[in-house]
């Protein structure tokens, strides 16, 4: 039996756009700082992890803002796969000049797996 191949694939439905997701993952308090960026999780009770980044204006121009937008999306979307179903996701991102891509997947990589045990002993603990 051939099992379905992994899609990397980051379609609108995987993304934070409302304000009120972005408060609620704020509210969770469970966050963690990782180089220049602010990582919070949420759970969200979906099948998928959504993403949502905020870059003020202080980052940088807007060509500077893309670029680190772009870079980090892409990492999430490379660690998504590792990450367990059902999270809300929100990087703030610092100034800082543009690190290169696989900079910021390893800042991800390490982050990530420590927010979700956070949030999975909050959850169990009952908080």
């Amino acid at each position: 039996m051939d099992r379905p191949a992994r899609t990397y694939r980051f379609p609108r439905r995987m993304r934070l756009a409302r304000q009120e997701d972005f408060r609620a993952a704020y509210q969770a308090r469970v966050n963690r700082r990782a180089g220049p960026l602010a990582v919070y999780l949420r759970g969200n009770g979906l099948d998928h992890a959504r993403l949502g980044i905020s870059i003020p204006r202080r980052v940088g121009r807007a060509v500077v803002r893309n670029l680190i937008r772009r870079r980090v999306r892409e990492a999430f979307r490379h660690l998504r796969l590792t990450l367990g179903a059902g999270y809300d996701v929100v990087i703030n991102v610092r100034p800082h000049e543009p690190l290169p891509q696989d900079e910021y997947e390893r800042l991800l990589a390490d982050a990530l797996p420590a927010l979700e045990r956070t949030w999975t002993r909050r959850t169990e603990n009952g908080r």
